[in-house]
Order: structure tokens, then sequence, then C-alpha cells
């Protein structure tokens, strides 16, 4: 029998937890008119998965005492870029009544399209036991005091008459306390000067902002604390009076978790500076408003020796300094960032290229003081490469700029800034000469797809990434390091990727013939994806192999994301309904956007190999692999760890819920014929 792969496990399980909890899931573009159903959504309203469904289909499933508000919901919405959630009423096609909670998010593009997308719970059943509320006192009073959330239940003025147990916990009050009381009492102004109000206002008109629509309010505790909470009120009717029900749930927690992930993602931990993703994004603003930069990548000098030396707790310590000095070197000239180890990044901005290079002499000056800890006193230097603004580069290529220049400082001799300047080099020199031997040999069948397994937790292969290799007319293996670069930025990546894609083809048919379902993950270039006709070029080749494309991974890098928004996400699209799956490569290493990621077809993060590798030694690193291992099961893609080399990393791992492994400890990357002759029965 043929083993699942783990991406038609992980479809099976959201497939799964849809149904468990009756909840269908949509997205709705008006620009276009497109409206998707998941198939929990559609068992709801009674519909198969083929039959078509658009605006106005949808809409009718409502009764006609709910449409006109569903559809007043919809056109706010997207009109005020605003989320909402409701109540309603439909009729399936088979003629059950449901009752539906509707919750939608909308998300505007940079395009300026808004786009609408939520889901539709079935809590018919909920709402029957809220509906016999007077026959079942007793049995919903147990039940709902063994809620998490809290349910309160107020007269037509207001008047507290049921306080749940869960509802005494979270406010601090007793229900003796309470009952009798103004509901008011449980709010914070301007919410407890306004209530009575505003359910006198409702009781005239009609016309309501919370009842059956969720809303985030604030709530006050019996100690005077106001905290968050979320609140949905119903509206009962008990002797021909009407009752309003409120269940509330504290999102205390939700909203530091979220205040934390969103940290996380722009600022570093350690040093309390931001990160490389959040220097990206400050860097690119300050070039879209048109006003120059000097950019300078920060490299200390032989940092390692500290850490081996004195320990990486000694290194922290000196990293909390380095940071510091930068900081008041820096001042409000400018930002400081911190990537990975020992690297810093500084943005300069200054109008005159000579007072922003200025400021980065007396920086690295400033660097070659003494770093004194309660421990140690340490003399380092540091190597800066500089890049300029003035061109067309987007904030990416000028960090390039920067690195490409600190690596020349390195290069010579260390301790000093170089500026990256366009002028011949021996660099310039070699890249010419690569792309003449490039340019030779395409059609030449001299690009080898070369193949590295992907395994499980129990060393089960379940796919490859494929790598690409160029052998030259001699012979020789070439370095990826010293082409890939070359052939990105003059494009020839684009028929070199063809040929490397024809290859993947041929393997991925192999494997069909024999049943086997790996998949095969290609790296894509911006610049190849970016193509108009990428998307056809990806069927012409599969369907001349007869290769099946659900066993394509493309794995995209966080910079891609920078590009064209739009372009990006149509073609992403366009792939995912042949089959295509994604993968973020190198994730953590570049611009994590989390809500640009959960809004794309995205099924699988990539952790990049750095922080496997330094997870042994670092607590901190230790902290954000675990980090990006939980990122992943919280975004319910699955997550693939590079560079895993010892056992230790591979139980860790295992441990700690990583989906697949790839590294030199299970297979280092061969031939694809040798590959598929390792892999195939013989």
């Amino acid at each position: 029998m043929v083993s699942e792969s783990p991406e038609q496990r992980e479809q099976e399980l959201l497939t799964s937890v849809e149904t468990m909890a009756n909840i269908g899931s949509f997205w709705y573009e008006p620009a276009t008119e497109h409206l998707y159903w998941s198939r929990q959504l559609r068992e709801i309203h009674g519909i198969t998965d083929n039959e078509p469904i658009n605006y106005e289909k949808a809409m009718a499933f409502h009764l006609p005492e709910y449409r006109e508000n569903i559809k007043q919901l919809v056109a706010q919405s997207l009109e005020f870029n605003r989320s909402w959630s409701a109540e309603s009423c439909l009729e399936d096609t088979a003629g059950h009544i449901h009752w539906v909670t509707i919750t939608g998010v909308t998300k505007q593009l940079e395009s300026g399209e808004t786009v609408l997308f939520g889901a539709i719970q079935d809590v018919t059943e909920k709402k029957h036991r809220l509906q016999q509320l007077q026959e079942q006192t007793s049995a919903l009073r147990s039940t709902l005091d063994n809620l998490i959330d809290a349910v309160i239940t107020i007269d037509s003025k207001g008047i507290i008459t049921n306080f749940s147990a869960p509802a005494e916990r979270m406010f601090g009050y007793s229900e003796a306390e309470v009952k009798g009381n103004n509901v008011s009492m449980l709010m914070p102004e301007p919410y407890a000067r306004e209530h009575d109000r505003y359910i006198e206002a409702y009781q005239e008109t009609g016309r309501a902002r919370i009842i059956g629509i969720g809303r985030e309010v604030q709530g006050k505790r019996k100690n005077g604390e106001v905290f968050p909470i979320d609140l949905a009120i119903t509206e009962v009717s008990r002797a021909g009076e009407a009752q309003y029900i409120g269940v509330i749930r504290d999102i205390t927690e939700q909203k530091e978790n979220a205040r934390k992930l969103e940290y996380l993602a722009n600022f570093d931990e350690q040093t309390g500076l931001p990160n490389r993703h959040r220097f990206l994004d400050l860097v690119e603003k300050r070039l879209e408003s048109n006003r120059a930069i000097v950019v300078a990548a920060v490299n200390m000098d032989y940092f390692n020796r500290v850490n081996t030396i004195h320990g990486h707790e000694e290194g922290d310590r000196v990293i909390q300094l380095i940071a510091q000095r930068l900081r008041e070197t820096i001042g409000d000239s400018g930002w400081i960032a911190r990537d990975l180890g020992d690297r810093f990044w500084v943005g300069v901005m200054r109008d005159s290229t000579q007072a922003g290079l200025e400021v980065i002499r007396k920086l690295h000056d400033a660097l070659r003081e003494p770093f004194k800890t309660k421990f140690q006193t340490h003399y380092l230097t540091a190597s800066i490469g500089v890049g300029l603004s003035g061109g067309d580069e987007n904030a990416s290529e000028l960090l390039s700029l920067a690195d490409t220049a600190t690596s020349n400082a390195r290069h010579n001799g260390r301790d000093q800034i170089a500026v990256y300047e366009a002028e011949i080099s021996e660099s310039v020199v070699a890249d010419a000469k690569t792309e003449v031997a490039l340019r030779a040999a395409l059609g030449k069948r001299q690009f080898e797809c070369w193949l590295q397994s992907k395994v499980d937790t129990q060393g089960v292969i379940r796919g490859a990434e494929a790598l690409m290799r160029w052998r030259n007319e001699n012979g020789e293996l070439v370095s990826p390091a010293q082409f890939i670069p070359v052939a990105e930025r003059l494009q020839l990546i684009i028929p070199m990727a063809r040929e490397l894609l024809q290859q993947v083809a041929f393997t991925l048919n192999k494997l069909k013939t024999q049943g086997l379902d790996d998949n095969i993950a290609v790296n894509v270039s911006p610049v190849e994806f970016l193509q108009s006709d990428y998307v056809e070029t990806v069927q012409q080749i599969f369907a001349e192999y007869d290769a099946p494309l659900n066993q394509l991974t493309m794995e995209i890098t966080e910079n891609l994301l920078l590009a064209d928004a739009e372009k990006v996400q149509q073609t992403m699209a366009r792939l995912a309904e042949l089959g295509v799956v994604f993968s973020i490569d190198d994730f953590g290493t570049g611009y994590s956007n989390l809500l640009r990621i959960q809004q794309l077809p995205i099924t699988e993060l990539k952790i990049d190999r750095e922080f496997v590798q330094l997870a042994e030694v670092n607590e901190k690193h230790m902290g954000l692999l675990m980090a990006m291992l939980n990122m992943a099961r919280s975004l319910s893609v699955s997550s693939v760890a590079e560079g895993v080399e010892t056992a230790e990393q591979v139980k860790l791992l295992g441990e700690n819920g990583a989906d697949l492994l790839q590294g030199f400890y299970f297979a280092r990357p061969v031939h694809y014929k040798t590959w598929l002759d390792e892999r195939l029965p013989q």
C-alpha cells in the first residue's frame, strides 16, 4: 500500500478539524467575483464539491429576514476594510434549517483590491439550547459553569440576572455581588456610561452594533483591572420580555501572545534591536520616499573567539555591549539592527554621502574601543561594508551591496570600511568569465539535477530537494555560489531552470509509474517566478513528461514576497490550482510577514540550516528554533529542517515536532539518475 505524503496527511487533518468543529471556510474576491468554499462549508449547505458557487447563490441560502443584514455586513466590510461577525439562519438544499455564525475578515492588497475571507460554523444545536433556556435552566447552568467562556444574562434594563461560575472567576465577583446590579459595573469607561443609552436605543430602533456580532471590547475586574475580552451577545425572549445573553472570553493571554509573536517577528530578543526583517522594511520605506540612505553591514572580526574561549554567556554579554555602543554612536541619525550571530546592520539617514560615511567612520572607531564586562575586557575590531543608495536598488539589493563590500573588507585584512563600487574589479572580471561560460553551456545538458533526500523523523524517505549543478565542458563541477548569483542577475537562470525542471519532471514520472508519491522540491528564483509565461512553461514541461504536478513543491524565498505582491499572489494561485504546493525556503532569514504567509497557499516552512546548527550550542538559538517549529504548527503548515548532520539534532528535531529532515546525516546530494536507481525497486 502506498503511504500518504505529508501534504496529503496535512490536508486530511485540516479537513477532519473542519468536520469535527462543523466549520467551513470561504474566500471572496469582489473584483473577479471568485468565491471559494471549503468542503465542509459545502457540506453545511448541502452542495457537492463540483457544484459551482457564486455570491448571489451563496446569499440565497440565507432566510430572507437575515439575508439583507448579511449582504450589508459584507458590503460595509469591503468598503470600510473591517472585520465582522454575525448570526444567520439558512436553508440547505435538502430543506433543513441551520443556525450559523459567520466571521469575516477583510484584507486590502497592495493593488488596492479588497478581499474577504472567513468562516461559517453550524451552531444549530447551540442555538436550540439557548432557545430552550427557560425549560432547561438547571442543566444549562451546569453546562455553562464548566465552560472556559463566561456567560452573563441581563434583562432589558441591563440588570444582571445570571452570572456563571467562569464569569465569577473572570471578573472576581461572586454571583450574589452582581445579581440585581447593572452590568455596567463590569465595564470601564466609556462603555459603562454609554451602556444603558445603547440598550434603550436598540429597543427603540432595533439597530445594534454588538447583538449578533462578535466584538472585542474591555471588561473591568473587581480589583479595577481593565482587560480585553471577546464579547458575543444573543437576544432571547423569556416570558415575553427580551433578555440578552453575553458569551465572554478573556483574551488577555491571546493578545499578549500576539504581541510577543509580533515582537519576535520584528525585533532581536537578546538586544532589543530591530531584526533584519524590520530593518529591510525601514530601508524600503526610506527608498520609497526617494530619500538617500547609507546602509552598512557590520561584522565583528573573529568574534567566535569570545564564545570559544569565554563561553556563549560571555559572548552574549559582549553582543549586548556592542548593540549599546552602536545605539549611542548612531543616535537619531539612523537605525541599528541585529542579524544572526555577530552581524549588525546600520542605516544612516543622511542626504549627503560624505556625511553618511562620516557617521560610519565614527562608528568604526567606536567599535575599536575595549568592551568591558563584569569578567573580562575584550578588544575587538569590525569589518564594515557600505552600500550607497542612488540607483534603482530596492532594500534587499542595497543590503546585498553592503554585504558584498563587507566580504571585500574581510578579504583585504579586516578592521576596515569598504564601500561597494561598481567599477571593474577581480570579482567583476570573474563574473564576466562566468557569464560567457554560462551562455555557452545553455542547451548542452551541462546543468544537472542533483537530489538530496528528505526524510521523516523515522528516517523514511518522503521526497527530495532538487539542486542545480553545473558540470562545465572540462567535466568539472562549478560551485553554485559562483554561478547562481551571476545567472540570476543576468536572467540566465530562466533557461537553466527549465533544464532543471525537465529533469525533475522526468524523475516524478518514474516515481509515479512505480506508485511512489514522493514530492520533489525545486528552488524558484524571483527572476524566474515573475516571468509572464512561467505557469504555462511549467504546465508544458510536466505535460511533455506526463509528470504529476501535485508532487511538485516550489521553494520560494521570503524576499520574493517583497516583489510585485499582486503578481506573486496570482501566479501562486494559478499554480496551486494545478496542484503545485509551496514552501518558504530558509524561513527566518528573510522578510517574515506572517499575515501574508497565511493568505498565500503556503503549506511548508523550511527552517534554515544555521538555526539547526546553532541550536545545539546556544540556548537563545534553541529558543528561536523551537519558536519556528511552534509557529509552523500555529500556521497549520508542515516544517522541514535543513542541515541535519548529527544524531543529536535528529533527536532534538523529532522531539519538538519537525515534520521532515534534510541533511548529510541522512544523505548527500546525488545525480537524479543515481537517486532514482537507489529509490526505485530493482
